[in-house]
């Protein structure tokens, strides 16, 4: 039978980020680091620099001039934007793939999460709060628990949904009531596993029940929100799609006003639709873009 414990035990199996993923955040820690020692890092891996040399020649940077080292589009980009595609060229494999314990096809769970990390960088930016560094991240990782529970265990959601329905629970609580937990406590064990920072890992706990944080309030709101104008904008998916509360309080702690959400909604979906062009190009085993000639 699938309890609690039986779920915990399979976080073991999810694999681990890369290596190469934590070297960078380490180094992103140092404000002393230089730009040669984070280029050496993700040269050792060919494909990765392949890969980022050619997000940075894209035409949604636009440069004039070809970048042709790993340095020159750090120095270009930024320590944050190239941390940010080293992160999501690692998640895309395990995300990319059909959720199935959520009736979510390829890709559907990818073009959420990549949607919410979006949403919530310019929730920061737009906000004027703290926590860009980490918004990101947080967005992108919030919905982890599902790939532990729909690809890992492939949880049968039909008791679930039948509680939905039924007594027209929340999905979240739905999962609880079936499973013991829901899919934001897996994912806070599997990124707490994984070493994340806290206020991440806090973030994925508390997305769909911020009021119930203890700490980070504010990244819990920003994750909790982007998640929710991400499904609203149509990039959600799955047998969920809807099933969750907004909390007012959230909107009111961060002043996130409907008509800001509004303006966030129409910078967000041209942004998200040229980048998902690049990171969804490559083939779906790998989740990268394609290699160049």
């Amino acid at each position: 039978m699938l309890d609690k414990q039986t779920i915990l035990r399979q976080i073991r199996n999810v694999p681990s980020l890369p290596s190469v993923v934590i070297r960078i955040r380490q180094y992103l820690n140092n404000p002393d680091v230089s730009f040669d020692a984070l280029a050496k890092v993700i040269e050792h891996d060919p494909g990765l620099t392949a890969n980022i040399l050619q997000l940075a020649n894209s035409a949604y940077f636009g440069w004039s001039r070809r970048i042709k080292t790993v340095k020159e589009a750090i120095t270009r980009l930024g320590t944050n934007r190239i941390f940010q595609m080293v992160l999501c060229m690692s998640v895309a494999p395990l995300v990319r793939k059909p959720i199935k314990g959520y009736d979510m096809e390829a890709d559907a769970l990818w073009e959420h999460s990549f949607a919410t990390a979006i949403f919530a960088e310019k929730m920061v930016q737009t906000l004027k709060v703290r926590g860009r560094e980490e918004a990101f991240t947080a967005g992108l990782l919030h919905d982890m628990g599902k790939v532990v529970l729909g690809t890992f265990i492939e949880v049968d959601d039909h008791p679930i949904k039948e509680l939905v329905t039924l007594e027209g629970l929340p999905f979240d609580e739905a999962e609880r009531r079936v499973l013991g937990m829901d899919h934001a406590e897996v994912a806070a064990e599997l990124l707490a596993s994984w070493n994340l920072p806290p206020e991440v890992v806090a973030a994925a706990r508390w997305h769909h029940n911020p009021a119930a944080a203890d700490e980070h309030q504010q990244i819990v709101d920003i994750v909790h929100l982007a998640d929710a104008l991400a499904m609203r904008a149509g990039w959600g998916g799955g047998v969920d799609l809807g099933l969750y509360r907004v909390e007012e309080e959230a909107m009111l702690r961060l002043g996130l006003t409907a008509g800001i959400a509004e303006e966030l909604t129409a910078k967000v979906e041209p942004e998200f639709q040229e980048m998902r062009d690049l990171y969804l190009s490559g083939p779906k085993g790998a989740g990268r873009p394609r290699q160049p000639a």
